[in-house]
């Protein structure tokens, strides 16, 4: 009878039951999207070789911010499929080297053959497999000490008071429910634009009428604003950031 390891909380969640059809680039932004409402997140892994499709593993810089996305994003529709998330059966290299606790690939794997060995058992449960240290994957982009290279992954929202914009700085429309952004991103969706703006009271719905445009609706007018003020410059990839004006009511 196989048994299930259970982690223990730390910095690194493990995300499966991802719907594997979904390009690489998009699934990290919208994992990013997703996850950076409950902290910084450091790095999101996505793994697209054979046998390891529709898995994620996400680096948050603390372990309050990774326990919080753990029990709220748990079962969360994503591109059509329930998540599955639950602590990595191991910390990610990037946190190990922070705190000190590093131990090379190598040295693991041979820790790892000798516990098998005098244990004489070299089954896995299936909920385990792909849960083990995402360093240990070809496809983890971090550098040694610290810098995430992935591309294009999503900064965090800015704190609540770091938007300085003004309600009527760059738009002619009067305060109404319903913003207009511009200049979207190809790859940014309807999905995706929501999971960004639902974290705000009131938030309705998201419609992309032709690529590069979208009106958000909200519930009333002050809802909308205060979403406007806190997201309008949001950067949706390294080049490119959320334009936000009033749409018309």
């Amino acid at each position: 009878m196989t048994t299930t390891s259970i982690s223990q909380p730390h910095n690194t969640l493990y995300v499966s039951n991802i719907d594997w059809k979904v390009k690489k680039p998009m699934l990290k932004r919208a994992l990013h999207m997703l996850m950076t409402r409950h902290g910084k997140v450091l790095e999101v892994v996505a793994l697209r070789k054979d046998g390891l499709r529709g898995q994620a593993f996400v680096i948050f810089d603390d372990v309050t911010s990774a326990t919080e996305a753990m029990q709220q994003e748990n079962g969360t529709l994503l591109f059509g499929k329930p998540l599955k998330v639950q602590y990595a059966l191991e910390k990610s290299d990037r946190i190990s080297k922070r705190d000190g606790t590093y131990v090379p690939k190598a040295k693991r794997e041979k820790k790892t053959n000798n516990n098998s060995n005098n244990n004489n058992s070299n089954s896995q449960s299936e909920t385990n497999v792909g849960r083990e240290n995402p360093s240990t994957h070809s496809e983890m982009t971090a550098t040694a000490e610290g810098t995430a290279t992935t591309e294009n992954l999503v900064p965090p929202p800015p704190p609540p008071n770091a938007t300085t914009t003004t309600t009527n700085n760059n738009n002619d429309q009067p305060p109404s429910h319903i913003l207009f952004a511009t200049d979207l991103p190809p790859e940014c969706n309807e999905m995706m634009l929501a999971m960004l703006f639902r974290q705000y009271t009131g938030f309705v719905e998201v419609r992309i009428p032709r690529a590069g445009l979208a009106f958000i609706e909200f519930d009333d007018e002050p809802h909308a604003t205060l979403a406007l003020q806190r997201l309008n410059g949001f950067q949706l990839t390294t080049n490119d950031a959320l334009k936000l004006t009033y749409g018309k009511a």
